[in-house]
């Protein structure tokens, strides 16, 4: 597992992931938004507001009309509290012949630090509610004078109940949608910092490069438009002409199939040849060759026929017409020999040969881990370097695969990691 993980590591995923991060969110939001539809149970209210009021006989003395403002005030919180009691549920309920049930909550508050007092009802029934909400003011005001007879209260309806309110349907799926579309999203996210941190795949070449001690050459950008996929090439030329020297013969092979191996060969040949150099790129695959239809070239002779012996390198080899002092000594499928005995046999003798006529000759080799081709050419190359997948290629792969090339006597010059 990959200890180090840059932000970058981060944005890179979500922006490969931006299709099924659009998708999640989406999911998210149009399920909760579709929820209120079925689950959903909405709440009508309506409200009374009651006055509470009380004279002073005129033969009281003057210390009972001071008093007044605070008894009335102590009244309203009094009120206030018990409009809010399971009692004036019960009692609301008994009074209309009606089961309690239907009363969802009775609220009160006081308006304004005035002597007034509004009831909110809240009801699944919509008929009810404004009946409910003016029976239960009458019943509050009611029990609010028998408990308190002197002063003696006036209680008034000032304001009676109105049609009943109730949430919309639209605005109660809004809500949910728009919740739904920030859970989907905190999701997604949560899931994507797992993947990444749980990622046993090379991704910071930094990491990598410590982890096997090898070089670590550079990044491939996954995307050839434009200018960085070029200047990806050119920087790689820079580090591997500092680690390898004056090499001259390379062999360029990725860690599995999907590695980008053919591609890192023909961009790294194409880098010398953009620095004034000849560069014979040969396509070693006799498996499945690929090279020929990358530069849109179609030559008579084959590596296969250079091989065997029917021809010379110099008489098989075309020049890439888009990249000048490029040349391709293309490929076809071996079907008489195993390709490994081939290259073991004669891929040195015609290296040799060809390094004498280019400066430098980069050879495009299968997949290590594929088979064994890469191996049997290893020893006649000056200088390997191996192609790992970006997100794709693990640890453990890309180490088996330097091993198998060490091992059959490969200089290694580094790696690379393609499909950033």
């Amino acid at each position: 597992m990959e200890m180090y993980v840059s932000f970058s590591d981060f944005l890179r995923f979500f922006r490969k992931k931006r299709a099924a991060f659009l998708i999640v969110v989406l999911a998210f939001g149009l399920i909760c938004g579709i929820a209120p539809l079925k689950l959903a149970k909405y709440t009508y209210s309506a409200s009374t507001t009651i006055l509470f009021n009380s004279d002073i006989p005129e033969s009281e003395d003057i210390n009972s009309n001071l008093q007044l403002p605070g008894i009335l005030n102590n009244r309203i919180q009094t009120a206030v509290a018990e409009a809010s009691s399971n009692d004036l549920v019960e009692k609301t309920a008994a009074e209309l012949g009606i089961d309690k049930e239907q009363i969802g909550k009775i609220t009160g508050e006081q308006v304004k630090s005035s002597l007034a007092v509004k009831l909110t009802v809240q009801t699944a029934d919509a008929d009810m509610a404004a009946k409910i909400s003016d029976t239960a003011a009458q019943l509050l005001g009611g029990d609010i004078q028998e408990q308190f007879p002197s002063p003696k209260l006036k209680v008034t309806v000032v304001e009676k109940a109105d049609e009943s309110k109730v949430q919309g349907k639209k605005s109660a799926m809004a809500k949910a949608g728009l919740l739904g579309l920030v859970l989907g999203f905190i999701v997604f996210v949560c899931y994507g910092m797992i993947r990444v941190l749980c990622d046993h795949t090379v991704r910071a070449g930094a990491a990598a490069e410590e982890t096997l001690r090898t070089k670590f050459l550079g990044d491939v950008p996954g995307d050839r438009r434009g200018s960085a996929h070029k200047d990806a090439f050119r920087r790689i030329r820079s580090v591997f002409l500092h680690s390898a020297g004056p090499a001259k013969s390379i062999l360029v092979t990725g860690v599995s199939e999907s590695a980008c191996g053919a591609e890192t060969a023909a961009g790294l040949a194409a880098s010398f040849a953009q620095a004034g150099r000849k560069v014979l790129l040969v396509d070693a695959d006799l498996r499945r060759p690929a090279l020929a239809d990358r530069f849109a070239v179609n030559p008579e002779k084959t590596l296969f026929h250079v091989l065997s012996g029917s021809c010379s390198a110099a008489q098989a080899a075309v020049e890439v017409p888009v990249q000048p002092g490029l040349y391709l000594l293309a490929s076809s499928p071996c079907e008489k020999a195993d390709p490994a005995d081939l290259f073991a046999r004669n891929f040195g003798k015609f290296l040799s040969e060809a390094e004498a006529d280019y400066d430098a000759v980069v050879v495009s080799a299968p997949a290590e881990l594929a088979c064994p081709d890469a191996e049997s050419i290893a020893p006649s190359a000056q200088a390997v370097v191996v192609a790992a997948k970006y997100g794709s290629t693990t640890y453990n792969a890309l180490r088996i695969a330097l091993r198998g090339i060490k091992e059959s006597g490969g200089r290694i010059a580094g790696f690379v990691i393609a499909g950033i």
